[in-house]
C-alpha cells in the first residue's frame, strides 16, 4: 500500500471516528455521552441554544463546576458561510463571577448573564468586535433546540404603493403569560452608508432589547419598514439621485426620508394596536441609530398615541455629514412637543455621532421643551454604536425609566 493511499485511509477512517463520537443538533455538533437533560440545579448547570448575532446557531453546555467557580464550557456553533464558520464544538475554560459565566475562548471572550427567567443574556467581544444572544434552556434529549422566541409575520397596513397594497414584516416576541399585553415597537436603523442594497434585505432583530421588554410583559414588535427584510415596497429613506452613492446628506432629501419612516411606523402602529393580544391605549417606542431618533421625532408629532420613548444612539445622518446637524436638530425639535419623559442613551467613541454631537443634539431637545434623560456609557469593545448589545450596563438605567412610566 502506498503511503498516500495509507494516508488517505487514515484521515477517512479518522473522520468517520470523530463523527462517530458527535451527535448533530439540527445543525450543530456536540460530543457524544452528555448529559441527556440539562439539570439547572447550579447556576449554570445544563445546556443552551440560541442565535449569536441573531443568525448563528450557538450551543452552551457548562460542565465540571469546581467550588472556586471555575469550570468548563462546551462552546458550540453551526455553518455560517458569511462569517467564514464551519460547524464545530470546542471545550474551553469558564468561570463563574458573581451572576455571570464568563467562558475565555480563541480570540474572544463569551459573557453569560443568567436572567431570572432562565435564559441566558451573552455578549460575545472579540477586539472592537461585540454581539449579542438570547439562549433557551436546552434538554439535550430533543433532536431540535430553541433557537429564538421569534415568530415573523406579514402584517397587513392600509399603506400602499404605486396602487398596491403594502405588508410590513414584522418580527414578533411575547412573554409566557396570558395577554392582552402592552405593546413596545421597536425601530431599526439605516444600513450604514446605504451603498449596499443586499444590506436592505436583512431582517433586523434585537435579542436583548427583546428579552429585556418581555421579561417587564411586553408584546414587543421589530417592524421592518418599507423595502427593509421582507416587506413590501421601496426602500427609500434619504438617497442620492444616484442611490449607489448611498444615503444623501441634503437635508431636504434626507428629512423627506425621515418623513416616509414616520409614515411607515404610523400604519404599523394601526395594525399592531388592532391585535387581540395587545391591550389598549399608548404604545411604548424605542429603536437604534436612525430608529432611536425616528422614535423620538413620531412621540413628539402623535402624542396621545405613545407612552413613553427609549433612544438608543439615535441619530438619522451621521456628524460626518456637512448637514447632519441641521438634520438631527430638525427630528430632535419634533421630538420635542412630547410632553413625557423620554429616555436617550449613547455610547463613547460612536462611529457615527460623537458624544459632542449628542450633547449638543439633546442640548436642542431640552430647549425647545423636550423632557428627559441623557445617559452616556463607555460600551465594551469601544464601539459606542453596540450599545444595545451591552445589556448589563442599559437595563438598570431602562429598569428606573419604565418603572416611572408605571406610576403615571
Amino acid at each position: 500500500m502506498s503511503q498516500r493511499l495509507f494516508v488517505c485511509l487514515y484521515l477517512l477512517l479518522l473522520s468517520s471516528s470523530l463523527a462517530a463520537q458527535t451527535r448533530d443538533y439540527d445543525g450543530v455538533p456536540l460530543p457524544e455521552g452528555l448529559l441527556s437533560k440539562a439539570t439547572h440545579e447550579g447556576d449554570f448547570v445544563g445546556a443552551w441554544s440560541g442565535l449569536r448575532g441573531h443568525r448563528l446557531k450557538h450551543i452552551l453546555v457548562v460542565e465540571n463546576i469546581q467550588p472556586d467557580g471555575s469550570a468548563s464550557a462546551i462552546y458550540a456553533y453551526g455553518d455560517m458561510i458569511s462569517w467564514g464558520l464551519n460547524r464545530d464544538w470546542q471545550r474551553y475554560p469558564a468561570r463563574i463571577e458573581g451572576d455571570s459565566l464568563v467562558v475565555t475562548g480563541n480570540g474572544f471572550a463569551a459573557t453569560y448573564l443568567k436572567l431570572p427567567s432562565g435564559v441566558l443574556m451573552a455578549n460575545y467581544q472579540a477586539g472592537r468586535a461585540f454581539s449579542q444572544a438570547v439562549l433557551h434552556p436546552l434538554d439535550l434529549g430533543v433532536d431540535r433546540p430553541k433557537w429564538t422566541a421569534a415568530v415573523f409575520e406579514k402584517v397587513k397596513t392600509e399603506l400602499s404603493e404605486q396602487n398596491q397594497p403594502v405588508a410590513f414584516e414584522v418580527v414578533i416576541f411575547k412573554p409566557n403569560s396570558e395577554g392582552p399585553f402592552p405593546l413596545a415597537i421597536v425601530n431599526h436603523g439605516s444600513t450604514g452608508d446605504g451603498k449596499n442594497p443586499s444590506v436592505a434585505k436583512l431582517t433586523f432583530v434585537d435579542s436583548a432589547i427583546a428579552q429585556y421588554l418581555i421579561d417587564r410583559g411586553y408584546l414587543v414588535a421589530f417592524p421592518q419598514r418599507r423595502g427593509r427584510g421582507k416587506s413590501d415596497g421601496l426602500y427609500d429613506e434619504g438617497f442620492s439621485q444616484n442611490r449607489s452613492t448611498g444615503y444623501s446628506c441634503a437635508t431636504e432629501t434626507s428629512l423627506e426620508g425621515a418623513e416616509r419612516a414616520i409614515v411607515d411606523l404610523d400604519h404599523v402602529i394601526d395594525a399592531m394596536t388592532k391585535r387581540p393580544d395587545v391591550q389598549s391605549g399608548p404604545v411604548l417606542l424605542s429603536g437604534v441609530s436612525r430608529g432611536g431618533i425616528l422614535s423620538m421625532a413620531y412621540a413628539g408629532r402623535n402624542p396621545n398615541r405613545v407612552a413613553g420613548v427609549i433612544n438608543l444612539v439615535g441619530g438619522w445622518m451621521s456628524d460626518n455629514c456637512p448637514n447632519g446637524e441641521e438634520i438631527n436638530d430638525s427630528l430632535f425639535s419634533q421630538a420635542a412637543s412630547f410632553p413625557g419623559k423620554t429616555l436617550s442613551l449613547y455610547g463613547e467613541n460612536d462611529p457615527f455621532y460623537s458624544t459632542k454631537h449628542t450633547e449638543d443634539r439633546f442640548a436642542t431637545f431640552k430647549s425647545n421643551g423636550g423632557q428627559g434623560a441623557y445617559v452616556v456609557f463607555d460600551v465594551p469593545g469601544g464601539n459606542g454604536h453596540a450599545l444595545s448589545a451591552a445589556y448589563a450596563l442599559w437595563a438598570p438605567v431602562v429598569d428606573v425609566y419604565l418603572d416611572e412610566l408605571s406610576q403615571h
